[in-house]
C-alpha cells in the first residue's frame, strides 16, 4: 500500500460525512445515516495507516467493525430514504456481529484472507438486503442512480470476497505489499466516490422534496394546500374529472371552541377533521385545507365504484357516503378530545360533475351552495346540491332519520 495514498479515502470519505451532516440540518432523515457511514469508513479505510493507535491485530478488528457499522448505518439510510426505516433491521444486525466475529478470528488465527473475505462478505451483504427490500420503490432518476451504484458497491465487495485467494496470501503483516491492497485503494476511490455522490444526490432530493411539500402541503393538517388541490387536480385527466365528485366541509361555530378553549385547542379540533377525512379516503380521492376550518375532498372517477348510493347512484351516492362517515367519525373524536359536554360539528355540502363540464369549478361552486344549505338547515349535516339545475336540494338523513328535499 502506498503511504502517500493511504489517506485519500479516509479524507474523501470524511468530506463526504461532512457534507451530509451539513446537509442533515434540513431534517432530512437520512442524511444522519449517510455521514454516520461515511465517517466510520473514513476511520475504517485510516486503521492500516494509524499505527501508533495499537497493535496490528487490534486495528484490524476495529477495521472490521468500523466497515460493518458504516454499511449497516448505509443500509438504514437507504431505509429511511425508501420508507422502510425498519426494514430487515435485526437480520442486519446478525450479519454485522457475524462478520466481524469471522474477522476477528482470522486476526487471532493470523489469516489474512479469513479476515479480509469475512470483512467484504459482511459489507456485501449489509448493503444488499436494503437493496433487494427497496426494490419497486424507485420512483424517481436520483433514486435509481443510487440504487445502481449501491449494486456496484455490493459487486465490488463481493468480488473481492471471492477472489481472496488470488489477491492475499500469509498473515496480516502481509497486508500492505499483497494485490488486494492496491485493488482496494482503486476500487475504493472509484466506486466511493460515484456511491457517495449518489448517496449525498439522495439527500439533496429529500430537500427539495421537503420544500416542495412545505409548499403544496397544510402544515397543521398534512393534507393538500388549496395550491396543492390544484396541482393534485391537474394531474388527473379529463374523462376523470368528467364523473367526479367533490365535497365541501366546514367546521360549526369553530369561533366558539377558540374562544373557550384557546387557539391550541383549536387547531387539535381543525386536525381532527383533517383526520377524519384521511381516515376515510378511497384510493386516488385526495382532500386539501382551503383555509381556516374549511376542506375540501375530490373523489374522482375511479373512486365511485367504492360506496353505495346513499343519495342515489354514482359519483354523489359515493360522496354523500363518505360525508356522512366522516360528520359522525369528527364528531365522537372530539367528544373524545373535549368530553361530552361540548359539542362540535361540521357540515357538508356536496356536489358532482354535470355532462360537458370539464372544469371543476363549477362542482366547487355548487358544493359550496349546499355547504350553506347545510349551515342554515341547522349545521351538522350533509346537503347535495344536484348537477342539473332546477333540480331540489337533498339534505341527507342524519344517522337514523329520512332524508328531506328543498328547494
Amino acid at each position: 500500500m502506498d503511504d502517500r495514498f493511504a489517506f485519500i479515502l479516509p479524507v474523501m470519505q470524511v468530506a463526504f460525512g461532512i457534507a451530509a451532516v451539513l446537509a442533515g440540518r434540513w431534517r432530512v432523515s437520512s442524511a444522519g445515516w449517510w455521514a454516520g457511514g461515511f465517517l466510520a469508513s473514513a476511520a475504517g479505510f485510516a486503521m492500516p495507516a494509524l499505527t501508533f493507535l495499537m497493535p496490528e491485530g487490534g486495528r484490524a478488528v476495529l477495521a472490521s467493525g468500523l466497515f460493518a457499522a458504516a454499511f449497516l448505518c448505509f443500509g438504514q439510510a437507504m431505509g429511511e430514504h425508501f420508507g422502510l426505516r425498519r426494514s430487515h433491521i435485526s437480520l442486519r444486525l446478525g450479519i454485522a456481529a457475524l462478520s466481524v466475529m469471522a474477522s476477528a478470528w482470522g486476526v487471532m488465527s493470523d489469516s489474512l484472507r479469513l479476515h479480509l473475505a469475512a470483512s467484504d462478505a459482511g459489507c456485501a451483504l449489509l448493503m444488499a438486503v436494503p437493496l433487494l427490500a427497496a426494490r419497486g420503490r424507485t420512483r424517481r432518476s436520483g433514486d435509481r442512480a443510487l440504487i445502481v451504484v449501491s449494486w456496484v458497491v455490493v459487486a465490488d465487495a463481493g468480488l473481492r470476497a471471492a477472489a481472496i485467494r488470488w489477491l492475499a496470501s500469509g498473515g496480516l503483516g502481509d497486508f500492505a505489499t499483497s494485490p488486494y491492497a492496491f485493488v482496494y485503494q482503486i476500487t475504493g476511490s472509484l466506486i466511493g466516490v460515484a456511491f457517495a455522490m449518489a448517496a449525498l444526490a439522495s439527500v439533496m432530493i429529500g430537500v427539495l422534496m421537503r420544500y416542495r411539500d412545505w409548499a403544496i402541503c397544510d402544515p397543521l393538517t398534512g393534507l393538500l394546500n388549496r395550491r396543492g388541490f390544484d396541482e393534485a387536480l391537474a394531474g388527473r385527466s379529463a374523462h376523470e374529472k368528467s364523473h367526479a365528485a367533490v365535497i365541501a366541509c366546514d367546521i360549526d361555530h369553530f369561533k366558539a371552541v377558540n374562544d373557550q378553549f384557546g387557539h391550541h385547542r383549536g387547531d387539535e379540533v381543525i386536525a381532527l377533521l383533517a383526520n377524519a377525512i384521511d381516515a376515510h379516503l378511497p384510493a386516488r380521492a385526495f382532500a386539501a385545507r382551503f383555509g381556516g376550518e374549511e376542506f375540501v375532498v375530490y373523489l374522482p372517477q375511479g373512486a365511485l365504484a367504492l360506496a353505495g348510493g346513499l343519495a342515489g347512484t354514482g359519483a354523489v351516492g359515493t360522496a354523500a357516503d363518505l360525508a356522512e362517515t366522516v360528520r359522525r367519525d369528527f364528531a365522537q373524536r372530539v367528544q373524545r378530545l373535549l368530553g361530552r359536554d361540548f359539542a362540535v360539528t361540521a357540515s357538508f355540502g356536496i356536489s358532482a360533475m354535470s355532462p360537458g363540464e370539464v372544469m371543476l369549478d363549477a362542482a366547487l361552486r355548487r358544493a359550496d351552495q349546499a355547504l350553506y344549505q347545510a349551515k342554515s338547515a341547522g349545521r351538522n349535516c350533509c346537503v347535495v346540491k344536484p348537477a342539473l339545475a332546477g333540480q331540489p336540494a337533498l339534505h341527507l338523513p342524519r344517522h337514523g332519520s329520512s332524508a328531506t328535499l328543498h328547494a
